[in-house]
């Protein structure tokens, strides 16, 4: 009977380290070419990478939301322009061909009517169809956010679509930076 408790507990240490192992693998074969794009760094443990493109800082990190109950891919760039914070969400429709809405947390007269066509591009993108995203600036942080939920636990965007990501960020943060940046705060 002891024996078969060793064995036992023996052949449950063994397949959560083989699980362990063929998770990091996973993790690190989907983050990978997203360190490509950025030419960055891949950290495995806290599931993310980091590094630059086009000369701004920016990330790309596997995190949960708040409460833990679901799992989220974000993206971010360093965005420093000061102003005020502002938060683009597009919501899909319910109804299959139903219309999908999209909208800002508030409306701030002279930056949101420039940066909300920037972003509807990422209406029409295929590796968001079906499911909502987020934009947000933090002016506080200094940073410019992507927010979008992962499906299954390996629903790490492809490089092409981490890379149609950043450049629209980068987008709306040249944007972003032209009506709230420090020249326009003095002005």
């Amino acid at each position: 009977m002891c024996a078969v408790v060793i064995l036992a507990l023996a052949g449950t240490a063994y397949l959560a380290a083989y699980f362990n192992r063929r998770s990091k693998k996973d993790m690190e074969a989907a983050l990978t070419p997203l360190a490509e794009v950025i030419d960055g760094q891949v950290d495995v443990e806290d599931g993310h990478v980091t590094g630059r493109y086009q000369g701004q800082l920016a990330e790309g990190q596997v995190s949960t939301m708040p409460g833990g109950m679901s799992r989220v891919f974000l993206i971010s760039i360093v965005e420093s322009a000061g102003g005020e914070p502002w938060e683009w969400t597009l919501t899909r429709s319910k109804e299959p061909g139903g219309p999908d809405e999209s909208r800002f947390n508030r409306d701030i007269p002279g930056v949101t009517d420039r940066i909300g066509p920037l972003l509807l591009s990422l209406k029409d993108d295929p590796d968001l169809s079906g499911i909502w995203c987020r934009v947000e600036y933090d002016p506080a942080s200094g940073t410019l956010k992507m927010t979008r939920p992962m499906r299954v636990r390996r629903d790490i965007p492809l490089a092409d679509a981490f890379q149609r990501h950043l450049d629209a960020l980068i987008a709306a943060a040249g944007e972003n930076r032209t009506v709230q940046g420090p020249s326009t705060a003095q002005a």
